[in-house]
């Protein structure tokens, strides 16, 4: 779990539930992926991945550019996204060289992978995402019908969004259709998969995580979630979400919706 005010990743014991080490990565820690053996870290202030071996917890950084917000794995890379040069930069895993830089516009925030693709999300005013192919570098502009599409699901067949503070778009990856768009919560986290066949969505100005039902893309219930819910992973057969304006991490164990 990244830490932004004392800079640091946190490694968490899945069977204690507790804190084991902590990694110095500077202060401006956003957000976390796993890939190609390491794992990365943003730094929004210091416009770097931080690129962390697990076995020796060493950190080396890689300069991006201005405002880093998110970072994937996928197709042999890592993908960054920038909000303030409005990139998604394409880094060699092992040599941590920029192998490309793809201007997608401004404000560019969440990425993710879906359908052989990379998609980024946007802040602000943006009111649609780009799909790029990750040999050629094309990039596909997708209008999602609402502002501020800035966060991307994580591990879902389909692409939901967490839009316009308080929407949840429902998108076909494999055709770029909207399915449905659905109003609840007031400012809502990234969606994510959960073990139970439900999307969860945190909210974190009221502090509570949704579960909705993909069929209808309706919520089917919501409880209370940490300061600031707001991003989360699955793993370890839980849901883990972090507190955006808290110092804890909230797990949970899905049970099957009835």
């Amino acid at each position: 779990m990244a830490n932004d005010e004392d800079g640091t990743l946190a490694r968490v014991n899945p069977k204690k539930n507790r804190v084991t080490k902590r990694v110095r990565v500077g202060r401006g820690a956003c957000s976390v992926a796993t890939g190609a053996g390491f794992v990365w870290v943003t730094n929004y202030r210091a416009g770097t991945v931080v690129r962390v071996t697990p076995r020796t917890l060493r950190g080396r950084s890689a300069k991006v550019g201005a405002g880093t917000s998110d970072v994937i794995v996928s197709a042999g890379r890592v993908w960054a996204s920038t909000w303030d040069d409005g990139t998604v930069v394409e880094l060699d895993p092992r040599s941590l060289r920029v192998v490309r830089r793809l201007d997608v516009g401004p404000n560019a925030a969440g990425l993710t992978r879906r359908a052989g693709s990379i998609w980024v999300g946007f802040g602000r005013s943006a009111t649609a995402i780009d799909r790029i192919d990750p040999g050629s570098g094309k990039i596909a502009r997708v209008s999602v019908g609402v502002k501020t599409p800035g966060a991307l699901s994580d591990g879902t067949g389909d692409l939901w969004i967490a839009a316009d503070g308080n929407a949840l778009v429902h998108l076909d990856s494999r055709t770029n259709r909207v399915l449905g768009t659905t109003r609840f919560g007031r400012t809502l986290g990234r969606p994510i998969v959960a073990g139970d066949g439900t999307i969860w969505v945190p909210d974190k100005e009221i502090d509570r995580v949704f579960r909705v039902d993909p069929a209808s893309g309706k919520p089917v219930d919501s409880f209370a979630g940490g300061d600031g819910a707001w991003e989360g992973v699955r793993a370890f057969g839980s849901v883990w979400i972090a507190s955006y304006a808290g110092s804890d991490v909230w797990r949970y164990r899905p049970r099957r919706v009835r």
